[in-house]
Formats: structure tokens, C-alpha cells, sequence
């Protein structure tokens, strides 16, 4: 549960569709808004738009817009966004092998997917040496960022379908970038990532899933919800605080008769309406300065009107087909070590293969950095066809 995020600078927070489009005009489209749909059936994991991207990453990067299944109603569907970057050279035979990168929490607003934002110098940072390894990347946003809609916070249904709905609509559009995908995420993404991995072999069964690298993720089982809404501090300042807030902004999007009035306090109304137009590298710090604490965010009794948000938070299943990389950093302030320690104990009890590191020294950003070489590794292991070294307890 991170308010970490690939961006540039909240100078471009404030860009429109319009500056969008102008922005990505300058190479032509190859397709015009919903034109391609009009003599196929839609359906998730359609791809609708592709742009050229500008970037300084070795090889080429578009901005894609698809089809995607709506988390709250099965028989609609959403428009999500998503960036895909594809190596300089030949591909292999079989087309490049893809990694799903799942971004963290950046914010609920339509401007703050990554996508919008651009690809900047963190970004191409990350992705160069996977480009370099010879995979192609699809990164998607979520529902509700980067294109209108419904923005549902820790939703894993919800991300899970948008991860591998992007690698299909990728795939459809370049069909240089094969249907053999290694998951990935940080913290909100590593949710993604492991909930499209339990939601993979139903919704998407076209895709050959490798395996999952999940940084730093969080876990809201009955434990997790009660140190989210009743820490052990209630009187110091903690990232649930944001968390809060931006639950309860999402749930008031999705869900028209959610009363915030009867969960947060008058302190932290306006700052929740907040919480639905500023981007998360700015909310946080916002929700730092106001001076609110847990036990002063919450009323008595926003437990049950939160249910909705925590219930959707719950993973799909965490008896995982393919072995699964869990980093955890041992300074991690958002997503506690002990939290990823019980996903852990939950994935093994569940039979999933998990290889599990914690990094001492490393924040809940840090992680992702420090996990790098190991995330390789891991990655090479299962590109070969072997099995990564599986950390669970004898069953």
C-alpha cells in the first residue's frame, strides 16, 4: 500500500485528454479512438488505440488504449491504458517474452496513470535492462487512470483483469510480443501481479504465465484490516491515514451511496474529496502536513461502511499455478514485514512455490531497487525451464 510511483514532475498532474492527444500526435495512430471495434465484436483484452510513444529506451515504446472487464459489473466492460515498450532487433522466433509490469499506488485521478505522465527517467531506468534481457513490456494502468471511469483502489480483481487484458490487447496489436508472460508489481501492482496470476488460467488462458515477482505487496486479511483501521498508534501519524482516505475516495466513486459523512471525521472530509483529484506523490505529504492521525480520520463505526473497499481487496486465491517471488523490505513502513510475512505463510499454506527475500536496510521503495539482481535472476531461471528455489516449508 504505497504512495510511491514512476512519474516526472506533478507539473504534468494537471494535463487534460486534449494535451494528451496533442502530446502523442506527434507520430500518427494506428488506429482512431473506438474505429477498430466497428467490425469486431468487443470483448476484454481487445486493443483499441495504439501510439508512438517519445522515449530514450533501447527500442520502441507506445501508449495503448483496450477492453478490459469491469470488476463490479461482468457484463460491461472499461477502456484502460497502458504503456508497451518492445526490444531494438529481431525478436525471437516465438516473439518476445513479455514482462506485466503492475505499477504502484499513484493516485485516483484520471491524470495520474503513468501512462499520462509519460515515460521519464526512473521509468526508463527500470525498463532498460529488462529490454535489454530481451522482454517486452506491458505496463498497465488501471481502470479509472489514464482513461474515464471508476478509479477502485486495491481492487485485485479489478488490476488482475487489466494486467493480462494489456498483454493481450498488446499482443493482438504486435504480434512480436509473444503470449509467454512473467508477472511483476510493486506493492498495489505486486497485488496485481498475484491476483492476475490466480485469475490467469480462467480469464486468460491464451497466456503462458512464468511466474510472478511481487515486491513489497500487502495483504488486508482479517489481521491486515484491523492494523489499517485500528493501528497501534492511533494518535501518531502513519501512511493508513492516505490509505484511509483514499479508500474511502475510491468507495465514493464506485458506489453513489457510500456516506462518507458517517467514516471520517469533519478534519478529514475535505481531505478525502482531495484524495480523489491529487496524484499520490502529493497526497501523501498533504495527508502528512494536515496533522490527522488515525484516531482522528475515523468515526466509531467506519468499519462497516468501509467493508466494501476492504472486501475488494481480498485476493482472487493465492493457490498459485507458478512459483512466485516475494521481496520484502525489512524497513518497509506501508506494507509491514510481518504483513508479507502472513501472505507468505498463506501462499505456501496454499501450495503455491514461493522464493521469498527480505532486504534489510530497504523501505518500502527501496525494495524494489534492492530486489533488482535477484528479480533477474529469478526471471532467467524461468525463462530456461527450471525451477527457482521454492522457500515454503515441506507440505
Amino acid at each position: 500500500m504505497t504512495f510511491i510511483r514512476f512519474r516526472r514532475t506533478m507539473g504534468a498532474t494537471l494535463l487534460s485528454l486534449t494535451s494528451l492527444g496533442a502530446a502523442l500526435s506527434g507520430c500518427a495512430s494506428q488506429d482512431d479512438g473506438d474505429s477498430y471495434s466497428v467490425s469486431v465484436p468487443v470483448a476484454a483484452g481487445q486493443a483499441m488505440r495504439l501510439d508512438h510513444m517519445i522515449s530514450h529506451v533501447p527500442g520502441q515504446a507506445w501508449r495503448l488504449t483496450y477492453r478490459s472487464a469491469d470488476a463490479r459489473n461482468p457484463k460491461q466492460l472499461v477502456r484502460v491504458s497502458a504503456e508497451v515498450l518492445v526490444p531494438a532487433g529481431k525478436p525471437p522466433a516465438s516473439g518476445w517474452p513479455v514482462l506485466a509490469w503492475a505499477h504502484g499506488e499513484s493516485g485516483l485521478h484520471l491524470t495520474c496513470a503513468p501512462s499520462v505522465m509519460g515515460l521519464g527517467t526512473v521509468q526508463e531506468r527500470f525498463y532498460g535492462p529488462w529490454l535489454r534481457q530481451g522482454f517486452a513490456i506491458v505496463a498497465t494502468d488501471y481502470p479509472g487512470l489514464g482513461e474515464p471511469g471508476e478509479a477502485l483502489l486495491l481492487n485485485a480483481r479489478s488490476e488482475g483483469m487489466s494486467v493480462l487484458d494489456s498483454v493481450r490487447a498488446a499482443h493482438e496489436r504486435l504480434p512480436s510480443i509473444s503470449t509467454t508472460v512473467l508477472l511483476s508489481g510493486h506493492s498495489q501492482g505486486a497485488q496485481a501481479a498475484l491476483a492476475a496470476s490466480a485469475m490467469a488460467a480462467s480469464y486468460a488462458p491464451q497466456l503462458h504465465i512464468l511466474g510472478t515477482i511481487a515486491v513489497a505487496p500487502p495483504y488486508l486479511d482479517a489481521q491486515g484490516v484491523q492494523d489499517l483501521l485500528h493501528p497501534r498508534n492511533p494518535h501518531n501519524f502513519s501512511p493508513a491515514v492516505p490509505e484511509l482516505l483514499s479508500l474511502g475516495a475510491s468507495l465514493a466513486q464506485a458506489d453513489p451511496s457510500f456516506d462518507a459523512n458517517a467514516v471520517f471525521t469533519n478534519r478529514a472530509l475535505a481531505l478525502m474529496h482531495d484524495a480523489g483529484s491529487t496524484c499520490s506523490s502529493d497526497f501523501f505529504p498533504m495527508a502528512h502536513r494536515s496533522g490527522l492521525t488515525p484516531a482522528t480520520t475515523l468515526k466509531p463505526g467506519a468499519d462497516a461502511a468501509l467493508a466494501p473497499a476492504l472486501k475488494w481487496a481480498e485476493y482472487p486465491s493465492l493457490s498459485l499455478s507458478t512459483p512466485v517471488m516475494i521481496a520484502t523490505g525489512a524497513q518497509d513502513l506501508h506494507s509491514s514485514p510481518t504483513e508479507q510475512h502472513r501472505l507468505v505463510n498463506a501462499l505456501c499454506a496454499a501450495g503455491t512455490s514461493v522464493s521469498h527475500t527480505t532486504y534489510g536496510g530497504a523501505s518500502h521503495s527501496g525494495t524494489l531497487a534492492a530486489v533488482t539482481t535477484d528479480a533477474h535472476g529469478f526471471a532467467r531461471t524461468l525463462l530456461a525451464g527450471q525451477k527457482p528455489a521454492n522457500n515454503c516449508p515441506a507440505q
